[in-house]
């Protein structure tokens, strides 16, 4: 039986659904190129900014054509495809206030407390003498951060109250009317991409994160199978469970960060999306799960089973950088490598080309300016290929006085 699913924006996930049988795809999307139009079965120009006018959008193309799920990997539109499983009376898929709840990280940590899952300490501020009696409060250094951004974006690291000042103001004069000030935890971090299905949790892949140093906390790499033993694993297969139960996701998806400190685990973001960057690919090659069809399925209110997986071990590593200055690399290398012990070929991303001004990875603007994501039969092999990858790539910097200026783009702590 073909199912009629309706993606509010992201082409990518199109191209996965189109890729296999049994969906139908009525694509929404905002200018919508000549490849999207004939990508789609049913392309759909809407603005979405107005999200009334594409709920009538929807309902209309809905009486003609009845959709069986709404899909989206575009966070900021998960609330918006709530909203329309709700207009539309479809049995599955998240609900807004599951979405917004999910988003706005101060209302994730309120319900998470309450359901006793552990969290960093944290306070919602909204000026900055209020900021600084919190930071006095959870014991400098601290986190600031908005209330709704994901991925570390405008997370500021602050050790002093007038850095706390700072960047709570900053965040207010961005037009949110309160900012979160969060406890400083250290430890291990690990990703956790997860599919809830009829109130049943599935984790279908657990990455071991390397993150960078504060202020911006730029992740830096990952490697799975994670490290951590059976028991510790379990634990953190039941703490997802919780976390999703907590913030009433269910019918959907979700991205998942924790921090295993001295004192336990602590439980972070709770993305309600498939994980970006480099986290797809490497899913895709060592679980055998295609993440944009796990989401599909979990809207449809099922959970699919994993194809074989292509390799049991999976690597990244984001393209950062010490110091500023302007990029040069064998772009020519890129799809062409050579000597690798791995079958396997890596997936080479670039942000930027030769030429170009890039920030060290401590910058306000800077972070990752790229990716390397590999697979194979084991972590040493996949160390030695990324050693190889890197030589032929022969990324260097030239010195730049002027890079930092021509570097015009707000810092991203994703690979």
């Amino acid at each position: 039986m073909t199912l009629r699913v309706l993606v509010l924006s992201g082409q990518r996930t199109v191209q996965q659904l189109k890729e296999h049988t049994g969906y139908d795809v009525v694509f929404a999307e905002e200018n919508m190129t000549i490849e999207q139009v004939m990508l789609a079965d049913y392309p759909l120009q809407v603005d979405f900014g107005d999200w009334d006018e594409v709920t009538a959008r929807v309902t209309a193309t809905h009486a003609d054509r009845p959709v069986d799920a709404v899909v989206t990997g575009v966070e900021s539109l998960v609330p918006l495809a709530g909203r329309l499983r709700a207009e539309l009376k479809l049995d599955h898929g998240i609900t807004e206030q599951a979405a917004r709840d999910c988003i706005d990280k101060a209302a994730t940590h309120r319900l998470l407390a309450d359901a006793g899952v552990p969290v960093p300490r944290n306070r919602t501020v909204a000026g900055t003498k209020e900021g600084a009696e919190a930071a006095r409060e959870l014991g400098l250094p601290v986190v600031v951060k908005p209330r709704d951004a994901s991925s570390a974006a405008g997370l500021q690291y602050c050790d002093n109250v007038e850095d706390v000042e700072r960047s709570v103001a900053d965040i207010l004069a961005a037009g949110r009317d309160t900012v979160l000030i969060e406890e400083y935890v250290t430890g291990p971090e690990f990703g956790v991409f997860a599919s809830r299905v009829g109130g049943r949790t599935r984790v279908m892949w657990v990455v071991e994160g390397e993150v960078g140093p504060p202020p911006t906390f730029v992740k830096v790499g990952g490697v799975f199978p994670s490290r951590l033993d059976e028991a510790r694993l379990a634990e953190l297969e039941d703490l997802a469970d919780r976390v999703l139960t907590a913030v009433g996701l269910d019918d959907w998806v979700a991205a998942l960060q924790f921090t295993l400190t001295a004192d336990g685990w602590r439980a972070g973001e709770v993305n309600p999306r498939v994980p970006g960057g480099q986290a797809v690919e490497m899913i895709r090659t060592t679980t055998g799960h295609e993440p944009s069809l796990i989401a599909t399925e979990a809207a449809l209110g099922r959970h699919p089973e994993p194809r074989a997986p292509k390799a049991p071990f999976g690597l990244y590593r984001s393209v950062v950088f010490e110091s500023g200055g302007r990029i040069d690399y064998n772009a020519e290398a890129v799809g062409a490598f050579e000597g690798l012990e791995s079958p396997l070929p890596p997936f080479v991303e670039f942000d930027v080309r030769p030429g170009d001004a890039v920030l060290p990875v401590q910058h306000a603007r800077g972070g990752a300016f790229g990716r390397v994501v590999l697979a194979g039969e084991s972590r040493e092999q996949l160390e030695r290929d990324y050693r190889r990858v890197m030589e032929q790539l022969a990324v260097r910097l030239a010195d730049d006085a002027a890079a930092d200026a021509a570097v015009d783009r707000p810092h991203t702590s994703c690979c």
